[in-house]
Formats: C-alpha cells, sequence, structure tokens
C-alpha cells in the first residue's frame, strides 16, 4: 500500500523511505525537485512507478566531479598572462625604462603572452558559459528528513 490517511505516497531512495505529499509525488519534476537538496545527481534521477508499489527514485550513473563546482575546486589559481605581462613591463619600465633597442627584444614574448592571454580569455568565458548554465538547485528540506 503506498498512500496513508494523510494524503502522502511512500517514496523510496537507496533504501531510505520518504512519505511524501501526494502533490508532490505525483509529478515527476516535483519530486526530483524535493529530492535534489540531497543530492545534486537526482535532477536528472529516473522515477519509477508501479500499480499499488512504493514510488523509486534511482540515480542515473554520471561522471564523477564533472559539475561546474568541481571543475572550479580542481582549476589551479592563476593570473591571465597578459596581464601578468603588462605589470612585469611596468616595473622593467619603472626600473630600467624602455627603448627601442629592448622593446624590439621583448616583441616575440609580448606577441607569445597576448595569444596565451586570448586563449586564458575564452576559456574564462567558457566557464562563465558553464556557470550561467547551471540549474540552480533549491536548498530546501521537505517534511519529515
Amino acid at each position: 500500500m503506498t498512500t496513508t490517511n494523510s494524503n502522502k505516497l511512500l517514496v523510496i531512495y537507496e533504501g531510505q523511505q520518504h512519505w511524501i505529499p501526494e502533490a508532490i509525488a505525483f509529478d515527476d519534476q516535483l519530486l526530483r525537485d524535493a529530492f535534489t537538496p540531497l543530492c545534486a545527481e537526482l535532477a536528472n534521477a529516473d522515477i519509477e512507478r508501479q500499480p499499488g508499489k512504493p514510488i523509486h527514485i534511482i540515480k542515473k550513473p554520471g561522471k564523477k566531479g564533472a559539475s561546474s563546482l568541481d571543475c572550479l575546486i580542481v582549476a589551479p589559481e592563476e593570473i591571465n598572462p597578459a596581464v601578468k605581462m603588462c605589470y612585469q613591463m611596468r616595473q622593467r619600465q619603472v626600473i630600467t625604462g624602455i627603448d627601442w633597442q629592448n622593446a624590439a627584444q621583448l616583441s616575440i614574448e609580448i606577441e607569445e603572452v597576448i595569444a596565451s592571454g586570448t586563449e586564458f580569455s575564452e576559456s574564462l568565458n567558457q566557464t562563465l558559459k558553464s556557470l550561467t548554465a547551471c540549474t540552480p538547485t533549491s536548498s530546501v528540506i521537505l517534511e519529515g528528513f
């Protein structure tokens, strides 16, 4: 029997039983949203329903560490190479000065730094797009948890 007198349905996730209000339990997306605070991977979980039996939530296997947050946590902290070079050039200008003789010597290094700085900026923009595309998760905990 999946219902009780208080209009709740039994939902099972990883062997744990949860009594969820019918209004939430009947809608797959609301059910996923209700359990997502427990585990972010449940946002895409499978919902298994059989007449007269409890509802089962089954987490889909996925790549470990593939979330945007996990990528940010493991990413090294660094400064855009072009910005770093700019500060170095300012220091050099103050200390030794820059004239046409040493400017020509620096031009190859400057071109390389511009290329790596552009690549750095593109990577940063991709990370920003990934973060803005993420689905926010609720931090609300349902009654009974």
